[in-house]
């Protein structure tokens, strides 16, 4: 069983170096020292960490930028004819991801022993996803794999592009609605009670807005705990629902007529189709395979059931873009370059214009939603404010109408 070892050696200069790798035994570690050209002073097997160390490295996650930027310094030593096995040595020391670093650490050991790339990679597929597995495999078999790494690259660069898009239309709205949603609940259950019992000491009859507010405070007062309980189960009822493929094309299907959202998510699923296909076709990956790949990758189970379809259509000689066109997920237009690109022989080029487009088009979306959303937020954070100190108000005014009436 593989084990992680700490190492020290000294390079040709007499400089001190350490790291860590994993590896089947202290001889293999030293071997993979000598054949960097250091000098192995020290080797031990790296202790068990904590459990809060082991829970973080448990939750460590490899990024699409961190898949990029591998991809492209990946791509660049293969065109400049390093070996696959000197390519990785270096890789290993330049990648700071620790997930990641420990997967190129066993892959490095495999390849030495003579297995490919692409299968080397497939036992970790979990961090290595579909597209690049297929890929590499590809530009394995045609020779190309600087090429196919070079696609890799720029299909994760946009990709990342194009996840941090739909993040800045839903990071800002959330922060605020969140942090307006605990300010209401401070006040309502720590601010508003001191002054009810002011209130109640004077025996002043409270308006209508008061009382409301008074009733929020009481049920939050008693009940918060219970409503919480109850959002977070009802939460993690719909996350159990939506494994379940009957329920999970309901809410993808959802997911697409929401007003103004559903429409960004449609062209984002789009644009992600478009771009990994492309990618994929270009990399010489069969259309059936690429397909299967697009389908694990789309994130929508209703798109997966119409490339399902589009998969049996092409198997029984039929082009693409009829199933697309009768899936009713996808716009006419993707549908006519779909079908200009298979009769012109140039699907890639075409499905890479669409992801373009669309790109661009969720880009501008996007850039619409924050300029509308914020005064939007304003305008509803203001009538809760402005609601809440009315109803705090009211009282105040009536006590001192009455105080000044007695005078």
């Amino acid at each position: 069983m593989a084990k992680t070892y700490i190492y020290k050696a000294r390079d040709r200069n007499g400089q001190l170096l350490s790291g860590n790798i994993m590896a089947e035994s202290e001889a293999a570690v030293a071997a993979y020292i000598r054949d960097k050209g250091y000098f192995v002073t020290q080797i031990k097997v790296q202790k068990s960490g904590s459990f809060t160390r082991a829970l973080l490295n448990s939750l460590q996650r490899v990024s699409i930028k961190d898949l990029a930027v591998f991809c492209r310094q990946f791509s660049t030593m293969v065109d400049a004819g390093l070996s696959l096995v000197a390519c990785l040595s270096i890789l290993i020391d330049q990648t700071y991801n620790p997930k990641l670093k420990t997967a190129l650490q066993v892959i490095y050991k495999k390849v030495q022993e003579g297995e490919t790339l692409s299968k080397a990679m497939t036992e970790h597929s979990n961090i290595f996803p579909d597209i690049m597995i297929n890929m590499v495999e590809a530009g394995e078999v045609g020779g190309v794999l600087d090429e196919v790494l070079s696609r890799l690259a720029t299909h994760f660069e946009k990709e990342h592009k194009l996840n941090e898009r739909v993040k800045s239309a839903m990071v800002y709205p959330a922060v605020v609605i969140g942090m307006a949603i605990l300010a209401v609940i401070f006040i309502l259950t720590f601010v508003l009670p001191t002054f009810m019992k002011m209130f109640e000491s004077m025996k002043v009859e409270l308006p209508l807005p008061t009382r409301i507010l008074l009733e929020l405070s009481g049920f939050l007062t008693n009940y918060g705990v219970w409503l919480a309980a109850i959002l977070v189960l009802a939460g993690y009822g719909l996350v159990l629902l939506a494994r379940r493929p009957k329920y999970r094309i309901v809410m993808d299907q959802l997911m697409f007529v929401l007003p103004v959202f559903g429409l960004l998510w449609r062209k984002v699923a789009i644009a992600r189709f478009s771009r990994t296909l492309s990618t994929l076709v270009r990399g010489g990956v069969p259309i059936i395979t690429a397909i299967e790949v697009v389908k694990k990758t789309s994130g929508n189970l209703s798109m997966a059931r119409a490339l399902t379809t589009a998969q049996n259509s092409i198997r029984e000689g039929l082009g693409l873009a009829t199933p697309l066109g009768a899936s009713n997920v996808f716009t006419p237009m993707v549908v006519q370059m779909v079908a200009i690109g298979e009769e012109t022989g140039e699907l890639d080029k075409m499905l890479e214009k669409i992801a373009d487009f669309y790109d661009s088009d969720v880009d501008d979306m996007v850039s619409r939603l924050s300029s509308m959303m914020e005064p939007i937020l304003i305008g509803v954070l203001g009538v809760i404010i402005g609601f809440i100190v009315i109803s705090v108000m009211l009282p105040m005014f009536d006590v001192m109408s009455n105080f000044g009436a007695s005078i």
